[in-house]
């Protein structure tokens, strides 16, 4: 997959309490994300380490400077038919 200079995206992996969500931010650059995503992947070798290092790749992409973040405020409505609506503060 192919990301666009100034596309605005969301990253998300994972399912259930694994679910991962960050973003959104914005591409600085066009980039491969299937390209880069199977690179981080080489050293690992049992599904279970894949699936963490998921929740790195928002933060690998931005520390390499493929993505900045898009300010935007991040409401939390509640779960579990519990209403518990706050600002979310995200650190990925």
């Amino acid at each position: 997959m192919i990301v666009k200079a100034g596309e605005v995206i969301c990253i998300s992996s994972g399912i259930f309490e694994g679910y991962a969500r960050a973003g959104p931010f914005v591409a600085t650059q066009d980039f491969d994300l299937d390209s880069f995503v199977a690179e981080t992947m080489k050293p690992f070798t049992e599904k279970w380490e894949v699936s963490s290092m998921f929740r790195d790749i928002p933060r690998m992409l931005f520390e390499i400077g493929f993505i900045t973040e898009l300010p935007c405020r991040k409401i939390y409505l509640g779960a579990m038919g519990e209403v518990d609506i706050r600002e979310e503060k995200e650190d990925f």
